[in-house]
């Protein structure tokens, strides 16, 4: 497989823990999870983003990353070659699933992923990602991350295997109340208006 790099442009940070803003860029929101496939269970990251759609020439981007480190040792039971590059080949793949108390949105769509980092950091960024000027994809997955703004919930993000009958890869994640306030500040930008 040709290692294909992705290199994201933002600087600015929230996490998991609290805000770490630098001066420039959106911001962006790194929570942990854990992701088990087959018999394998993993921490993983999920990072959610919302860029600017000001300017004629600028077009924003709604953005659900997962980032799957060691992914190396998954290949035996799960094929990322057909998830690499912003051509991806594998499909709509990619189940992401909010449910709080009373209410749960589900939604599917296709990942595009790339290598990240080197060495011992690499690991495999999933990425669904919307642009802020196509209303009917950016309402569909706003619908499914919406809920999560208003309090303690889950996230779950099923990603289906390319490979036939391949293993899936599972992670989920209960978000904390604070953790939901931090998802609303790093994307509503995105859903306003919708």
């Amino acid at each position: 497989m040709a290692k294909w790099h992705y290199v994201c442009s933002i600087t600015a940070a929230l996490t998991a823990g609290g805000a770490g803003a630098q001066n420039s860029g959106p911001p962006i929101l790194n929570i942990d999870a854990t992701a088990r496939t087959g018999d394998d269970t993993r921490p993983v990251h999920l990072r959610f983003f919302c860029s600017s759609n000001k300017g004629p020439n600028v077009t924003g981007v709604l953005s659900v990353a997962l980032d799957v480190p060691r992914y190396e040792q998954l290949r035996p039971t799960f094929d990322f070659d057909p998830f690499e590059g912003p051509d991806a080949t594998a499909g709509a793949l990619t189940s992401l699933e909010a449910s709080r108390v009373r209410s749960k949105a589900t939604g599917r769509f296709a990942a595009s992923g790339s290598v990240q980092g080197t060495g011992a950091a690499e690991s495999f960024a999933l990425e669904v990602n919307v642009s802020r000027r196509e209303a009917g994809p950016l309402r569909k997955l706003g619908s499914v991350l919406r809920p999560l703004f208003d309090g303690p919930g889950r996230l779950v993000w099923r990603q289906g295997n390319a490979k036939a009958g391949g293993t899936p890869m599972v992670v989920s994640v209960d978000l904390t109340q604070a953790q939901a306030d931090q998802l609303k500040a790093a994307i509503g930008p995105c859903l306003n208006g919708l």
